[in-house]
């Protein structure tokens, strides 16, 4: 069996793995697997046994590089939010200083 995940590679990038599971035969064929003594049921949970710790490891692996990448577009979000914040109050000073320049301009063309 083999299984296809995300796996994080740095905090700002994962790729994608595979992960192989073997199976009961596979066990049961293994070189050094047949210096023990075993009953034939337990092959089998242990043959289940590692597939559901390869699935949880895989699904916690695939989840860390979700939330890492929901962080990553959330932090670029905020500056991108932060420098459009910047720009704006940047325009919003410009348009009203001028209007005060004008008016200033304008009271001092009346006053003469």
């Amino acid at each position: 069996v083999h299984l296809v995940y995300n796996k994080v590679v740095s905090a700002l990038a994962f790729e994608s793995a595979i992960q192989s599971v073997f199976g009961e035969e596979a066990l049961k064929n293994a070189p050094n697997f047949k210096t023990y003594e075993m009953e034939d049921d337990a092959t089998k949970d242990l043959s289940e046994f590692a597939l559901a710790n390869a699935i949880y490891a895989v699904l916690v692996e695939g989840h860390a590089a979700e939330i890492n990448s929901r962080r990553n577009a959330m932090d670029n979000a905020s500056k991108n939010a932060g420098d459009m914040i910047n720009s704006l109050t940047m325009k919003y000073n410009r348009g009203r200083q001028a209007a005060i320049t004008n008016e200033l301009v304008d009271i001092i063309t009346g006053a003469s």
